[in-house]
C-alpha cells in the first residue's frame, strides 16, 4: 500500500522548523522505509504504513495535539501531488474534481478509491476509502489532507467555502474547536467508515481565479508519461472503483457495465483480471459487503433495503454474504 510522498512534506517542514536536523529527518524516513528525497517528487509514492509512522513520530514530539489540522492552514497545491496540481490548473471546481479523481485513479498503485456523487439533497460528497486490510491511518495525516483540501478550494475560488459535514475514520480528539473553525461546520463525524467531505453542490460551479491552460497541458503530458512508464493504472483498483461508484449511485454493478466504462468487453476484462490473479465475482462480493457494512451503521437500516441497494435478492442473501465475508451476522456487526 502506498500514498503520494508529497503528503509528508508539511510534517517534515514543521519538524525542521522546530529543531529536527536534516540528518534526523533522513534517518526517521529511512527507519520507516521512506526515501527522504521522494517527498519533493510530485510523482513519487511511498509506503503508506511508513508514512503514517513518520507522521506519528513527528507529532509525538510536538506539543500540538491537533498538528495536522493546524498545518492544513499552510496548504500548497504541491501537497496534493500531480493529480492535485492538474486539478488546480483548470477552470471550474467541477472540472477540477473530475480531473483530480480521474488522475488519482489512473496513477493509483493500491486499492484506495476516490470519487464523488451528488445526493438527493443537492449536496456533493467527496469520498476517499481504502481496502479493509489497509494499515490504520494516522489521525494527523488524515486531518491535514482533509483540511488542505478545503483550504485549497477556497484559494482556487476566492470564496470562503464551508463544509456541510466532514467524516473521519479515527476517534475524535479531545478538542475539536480547531476543526470546526477551519472546516466551517460543527457536523464532524468521527469513527466513520471513510473520509468524506460534504459541500453544497453549488460549489461545483465556482470558477478558478488562476486557471492556466498552459500549465494544464504541461502537467497532463507529465501525468500521461508517468502512467505509461508504470505500465498503466492498476486494473483491479479501477474495477473496484467502478463497482463502488455503481453501488453508491444505485446502478447495476455488472461485469459488462464496468468493462464498458473501461473501454473493453466483459470477456476481455475477465481475462485481464485473471492475468492479475483476480476474479470479478470476488471483487464484486467484497465491494458489496463493504457497502453493506456502511449502510448497517445508519439508524433504522432495513436488511431487505440494504440487500436491494447492493444488488442482492433479499435479507437472507445479505446475511450469508456478510457471514462469509466477515464471519459475523448483521446483528453482531451492528452492535460492534
Amino acid at each position: 500500500m502506498t500514498c503520494p510522498a508529497t503528503l509528508l512534506s508539511p510534517f517534515l517542514r514543521h519538524a525542521a522548523r522546530t529543531g529536527w536536523s536534516e540528518r534526523d529527518l533522513t534517518a526517521l524516513c529511512a527507519r520507516h522505509g521512506v526515501r527522504r528525497p521522494a517527498v519533493d517528487d510530485l510523482t513519487a509514492r511511498v509506503p503508506k504504513e511508513g508514512a503514517h509512522k513518520v507522521v506519528e513520530e513527528i507529532c509525538a514530539r510536538s506539543e500540538d495535539d491537533n498538528l495536522g489540522i493546524h498545518l492544513a492552514r499552510e496548504a500548497e497545491p504541491s501537497w496534493m501531488s500531480l493529480p492535485g496540481l492538474l486539478g488546480m490548473s483548470v477552470t471550474h471546481v467541477r472540472e477540477a474534481l473530475a480531473v483530480g479523481t480521474d488522475y488519482s485513479r489512473r496513477l493509483l498503485t493500491g486499492p484506495a478509491s476516490l470519487w464523488q456523487f451528488i445526493d438527493e439533497q443537492d449536496r456533493v460528497h467527496l469520498t476517499r476509502t481504502g481496502a479493509s486490510h489497509d494499515p490504520p491511518a494516522s489521525r494527523h495525516f488524515v486531518e491535514a489532507g482533509v483540511g488542505a483540501s478545503i483550504v485549497l478550494l477556497r484559494r482556487f475560488t476566492g470564496v470562503a467555502i464551508k463544509a456541510i459535514q466532514v467524516s473521519f475514520p479515527h476517534h475524535a480528539p479531545a478538542d475539536t474547536s480547531a476543526h470546526v473553525e477551519l472546516l466551517g461546520t460543527r457536523d464532524l463525524r468521527f469513527g466513520a467508515p471513510r473520509v468524506e467531505i460534504v459541500f453544497p453542490a453549488s460549489v461545483l460551479d465556482l470558477r478558478n481565479l488562476s486557471a492556466d491552460a498552459g500549465l494544464w497541458a504541461f502537467l497532463q503530458r507529465q501525468a500521461e508519461a508517468v502512467i505509461e512508464a508504470r505500465g498503466g493504472a492498476d486494473l483491479t483498483a479501477l474495477v473496484r472503483q467502478g463497482l463502488q461508484e455503481a453501488l453508491w449511485r444505485g446502478e447495476e454493478a455488472s461485469l459488462d457495465r464496468v468493462a464498458q466504462s473501461l473501454g473493453m468487453t466483459g470477456r476481455t476484462l475477465q481475462r485481464r483480471l485473471a492475468e492479475d490473479g483476480a476474479r470479478f465475482s470476488a471483487l464484486l462480493s467484497q465491494v458489496r459487503c463493504e457497502r453493506a457494512l456502511e449502510l448497517l451503521q445508519r439508524p433504522g437500516a432495513n436488511l431487505d433495503d440494504i440487500a436491494e441497494r447492493i444488488g442482492l435478492s433479499d435479507a437472507r442473501s445479505l446475511r450469508r454474504a456478510l457471514k462469509r465475508h466477515t464471519g459475523r451476522t448483521p446483528s453482531v456487526l451492528r452492535r460492534s
